[in-house]
């Protein structure tokens, strides 16, 4: 079974963003670290957003052009050491501004079909290009949609196509969300282990021109997030988040649902979530499936769930973790292991 270990590379929105050193840097160093130590690759999708706002802005503050500064050279530094810079997209940084109060974001245009065609195309574009100005023209040919916001797909189809993206990785099996920002319904999404695809990423086309390696999910009952919540209050330091920002909330039917009834999540390893890492694997295992696909994002991480990580490769996960690459390859080979060049933000 082909393991993807996937990392969302962003800071949080609204009103905390919180620091880039603690946010990015700081975790995706650790990451690497332990990436380095299990011989495995894994797959950074970079919000390249962030990355052209700050550039955009960085005359305001000396601050902002050391952060940009630092961002691009650990995503440089992230590729050399093999692993993948692949393309994320949260739009309500065109939106968004600098001020002497911190970062302004501007969430009511979260969703990048809140914009018209033309302006879609340029962001798909622009951001796509940036990414592969940083880890190289051999980046950038998957995608997944901030906030899993991905349909309907039919509006981004040729803005993406046309960049040269072939891969999405934002479905998760019975996912769905009615909150303020993040609105998504996953729940006719068919029980195989990949697919093709052209402008509906749950209706499989044996000819489609992407193919969907979707996330893996797992039904959690409302008793796991009573515990995630104790855990998060009482926990102590094992389960403080590296980062320094606040998340946005859900919305309310989200949070009744997950605290009433049983819910489906994506298999995480942030967090408290990572500890059905190794069960949730099990289950794919079981069920025969080719692919299990693992999301995180450096901001959320913590002592417990990189402890968790660095268990689940040590027993065995190791061996079978690759990237998107694998998919585009004729012989289905492996690409090579990580090289023993540090990755942090002073390279």
């Amino acid at each position: 079974m082909r393991t993807l270990l996937t990392f969302d590379y962003e800071v949080f929105f609204g009103r905390a963003t919180g620091s880039v050193a603690r946010t990015l840097l700081e975790p995706t160093q650790a990451l690497c670290e332990l990436a380095l130590r299990h011989g495995v690759r894994m797959v950074f999708f970079v919000d390249a957003g962030f990355i052209l706002r700050l550039r955009a802005e960085m005359h305001k503050a000396a601050r902002l052009r050391e952060e940009f500064d630092a961002v691009c050279r650990q995503v440089e530094a992230l590729a050399r050491a093999g692993h993948e810079v692949q393309l994320h997209i949260h739009s309500h940084w065109e939106d968004s501004v600098w001020t002497d109060d911190g970062w302004q974001v501007d969430t009511r245009r979260y969703r990048l079909h809140d914009f018209e065609p033309e302006a879609i195309d340029s962001i798909v574009r622009r951001y796509t290009t940036v990414l592969r100005e940083l880890a190289g023209p051999d980046h950038a040919f998957a995608f997944r949609a901030g906030g899993w916001v991905i349909q309907p797909f039919d509006k981004l189809h040729d803005a993406l196509r046309g960049v040269g993206v072939r891969i999405d990785s934002t479905v998760f099996a019975g996912g769905v969300s009615d909150g303020p920002t993040h609105t998504y319904d996953f729940r006719a999404a068919p029980p195989q282990s990949h697919w093709h695809f052209e402008t509906d990423p749950l209706r499989p086309v044996a000819d489609g021109w992407f193919l969907e390696v979707p996330i893996a999910s797992h039904t959690v009952s409302p008793l796991f997030f009573w515990r995630f919540a104790v855990a998060r209050k009482l926990g102590g330091a094992q389960h403080r988040a590296f980062g320094d920002g606040r998340a946005i909330g859900m919305g309310r039917g989200d949070m009744l649902r997950k605290l009433l009834r049983p819910s489906v999540s994506v298999v995480s390893m942030d967090g408290y979530k990572a500890g059905f890492l190794a069960q949730a694997a099990k289950r794919y295992r079981n069920r025969g499936m080719t692919d299990f696909v693992v999301i995180g994002h450096p901001k959320a991480l913590t002592p417990y769930s990189m402890s968790r990580l660095d268990r689940f490769l040590a027993q065995g996960a190791a061996s079978e973790v690759t990237t998107f690459a694998t998919y585009l390859l004729p012989q289905q080979r492996e690409p090579e292991v990580p090289t023993d060049e540090p990755v942090n933000s002073a390279a």
